[in-house]
């Protein structure tokens, strides 16, 4: 358990009664809620990533098709646009 042997426990535990005596077991409940808090942010979490690795390596699927969207043919309601030709034009001297 984190590399503690039994003497550095028992050793642990002999501090925690001369700190906080009477109050130990609020003590640890209170230790022991808070390590649950963290443990399921830490999995909210994790989840979260997870699913945004997942949404960002899944490329996007296409459900319909969009209003402008006709196949590919161009559109007879927008002109084409052409820009001007510079060859019939003099340039100012």
């Amino acid at each position: 358990m984190f590399g503690l042997g039994p003497v550095e426990i028992v050793v642990i535990g002999a501090i925690a009664v001369m700190l906080y005596g009477k109050r130990l077991p609020e003590v640890g409940r209170s230790v022991g809620q808070g390590i649950g808090e963290l443990r399921k942010q830490m999995t909210t979490l994790s989840r979260d990533m997870d699913l945004a690795a997942h949404l960002n390596a899944a490329p996007a699927k296409r459900v319909g098709r969009r209003f402008d969207d006709d196949g590919g043919q161009p559109s007879a309601a927008a002109p084409r646009f052409d820009p001007p030709s510079d060859a019939g034009e003099t340039s100012p001297s």
